[in-house]
């Protein structure tokens, strides 16, 4: 049995009268019909109070960003903030929690792209530790 995708609504017959001679008297705006002209103007009222704006998806708490020279960034989105942790003088340090072990640092030493760059560049991750150092060259 088919589903309908329709229901009725009664207006008052003199806001149907004001509409019909609207439609008829401005045909530049494409309204066929009582209901094309209600439709639109329920959406538009829709829109207005935020009945019809779609929920986004939920962010991730952490999000990476971009990998750099000497650092990568990170959205924090938790935070609505953005962290750049950086790999200089043979330490790691994150700007926005200025510290050298927090959660956006260990969020990036996650990351295979970053782990695979900094062991091209003599970083050894200690994952039981929970550390990262610089390799004497």
């Amino acid at each position: 049995m088919p589903v309908d995708r329709h229901r009725g609504v009664s207006l008052q017959r003199e806001l149907v009268d004001k509409i019909e001679d609207y439609i008829q008297n401005h045909p530049e705006r494409g309204y066929k019909s009582i209901a094309d002209f209600v439709t639109d103007a329920v959406r538009i009222r829709c829109e207005e109070l935020k009945i019809l704006v779609s929920i986004p998806p939920e962010l991730p708490e952490l999000e990476h960003f971009n990998v750099y020279e000497d650092h990568v960034t990170v959205i924090d989105h938790k935070n609505r903030r953005i962290a750049n942790v950086y790999f200089r003088n043979d330490t790691v340090f994150c700007d926005v929690c200025e510290t050298k072990n927090c959660r956006h640092i260990e969020y990036v030493l996650k990351l295979p792209k970053v782990v695979r760059i900094l062991s091209q560049k003599g970083w050894v991750i200690d994952e039981d530790k929970g550390k990262i150092m610089k390799t004497p060259s």
